[in-house]
């Protein structure tokens, strides 16, 4: 009989877009966007993000960017919807130019 202390935890499924094949390791690697209606994610293995040099889209410069204009404003007194302190402009100029450069 088996118990839960004994059991292996499934593999996580996803799906490959490369190789067009199921997947333990796959992980958004970029977004499609549609004009009307839902846009889509692409997902990549491992072995394919590492032959194709695919990024991760949480590790692509301008999601990085992005997190750190938003952990930033959150806790800073000096943003708000009226403007942005120093930093959180610098921050916002940061995703912007790395926004720009991932179009």
């Amino acid at each position: 009989m088996t118990t839960p202390s004994n059991t292996a935890a499934p593999a996580p499924f996803g799906w490959c877009h490369w190789h067009k094949g199921p997947s333990g390791t796959a992980v958004m690697v970029d977004l499609v966007e549609q004009n009307s209606g839902p846009g889509a994610g692409l997902y990549a293995c491992a072995p394919c993000r590492e032959q194709r040099s695919l990024v991760p889209v949480i590790e692509q410069p301008h999601e990085v960017a992005y997190r750190d204009y938003l952990l930033h404003t959150t806790d800073c007194e000096g943003c708000s919807r009226l403007g942005r302190c120093d930093v959180g402009g610098r921050l916002r100029d940061i995703y912007q130019k790395a926004l720009d450069s991932a179009l």
